[in-house]
């Protein structure tokens, strides 16, 4: 199926009357769902315009190329009772040039779109069209970020990315991106480090052992990046099941293990090129993984 992104973000919004107002909307309507048209909500809309702005989604303008990253679903502030440092959250497609209502003529039903799509089985070959899940994380995470601090004064110290279907046997496209993306951190201070923890549902690595993960995030360990196993993740800063999700039969259990970071920053930009990271190196030793879950919080 076309892979599906879930992107949370952890930290503290303000408490204003519009932000307030929007979650007893939002309250309402997962309370009773609408039976029309849904009314758009504010961080879907700042988060579409950022989207727009740069050109990541299937819904900016188009000329000239490249093509886009994602298609856009959903979006929502929040302030779930399970986990009260969840501020918001958004659902995208990884976006794919393939028209699917010609490729697969009488299984894709007019107007169906978001969640209506991960039922979908696609055509072979689908996968190898789509974005490429590492390249599209970094600018998510980013545009995410954009989106609550154009919102109010936000402090976000947490991102977790939940997949349904990603179907990483393929390469998909704009692979190449990471190989020189961190490039623009070597002009920061190693002294201006922060540090933060990665963890994982167990189906991340599939059969294969953490140590083979480790192996694979060497070559991209050092300055301006560090990766160093940690056997103990704490119990908060553990993957959970998003909120909102399509699949909700999909079980994410976490793992004790995580993968300790020191980045050259704390910044949007700097947590997606490491989620990217470690989310490419547990391709290469576990391709068949599909549906996984993959957070980063900073500590200390």
């Amino acid at each position: 199926m076309t892979p599906i992104l879930i992107l949370e973000a952890f930290g503290h919004l303000p408490s204003t009357d519009l932000i307030e107002s929007e979650r007893e909307r939002e309250r309402r309507e997962r309370m009773d769902p609408p039976k029309g048209a849904v009314k758009v909500g504010i961080l879907h809309h700042a988060f579409e315009s950022r989207t727009e702005l740069m050109g990541w989604s299937a819904t900016s303008p188009r000329t000239p190329l490249p093509p886009p990253l994602w298609n856009m679903f959903e979006a929502g502030l929040t302030d779930n009772t399970e986990d009260a440092s969840l501020i918001g959250w958004v659902y995208v497609g990884l976006a794919n040039p393939i028209d699917l209502s010609k490729a697969l003529p009488g299984l894709v039903q007019s107007g169906t779109t978001g969640a209506g799509w991960a039922a979908v089985r696609m055509p072979p070959g689908y996968a190898d069209s789509t974005v490429a899940l590492p390249v599209a994380i970094v600018p998510l995470v980013q545009c995410l970020d954009d989106a609550l601090r154009r919102i109010g004064a936000t402090e976000v110290y947490g991102f977790q990315v939940t997949c349904y279907g990603a179907n990483l046997r393929t390469g998909g496209r704009y692979r190449g991106h990471l190989v020189s993306g961190a490039s623009w951190f070597d002009v920061l201070s190693p002294q201006e480090a922060a540090n933060a923890l990665i963890s994982f549902d167990k189906g991340f690595l599939g059969d294969s052992p953490v140590n083979e993960l480790m192996r694979g995030l060497s070559h991209r360990s050092g300055f301006p990046f560090g990766f160093h196993l940690a056997p103990d993740a704490p119990g908060q800063l553990k993957v959970r099941k998003p909120g909102s999700t399509p699949s909700p039969d999909v079980p994410f259990e976490p793992s004790s293990l995580g993968v300790s970071v020191k980045m050259p920053e704390w910044t949007a930009s700097a947590a997606g090129w490491a989620l990217a990271a470690v989310t490419d190196a547990a391709h290469a030793i576990a391709p068949d993984v599909e549906d996984f879950a993959v957070r980063i919080t900073r500590v200390g």
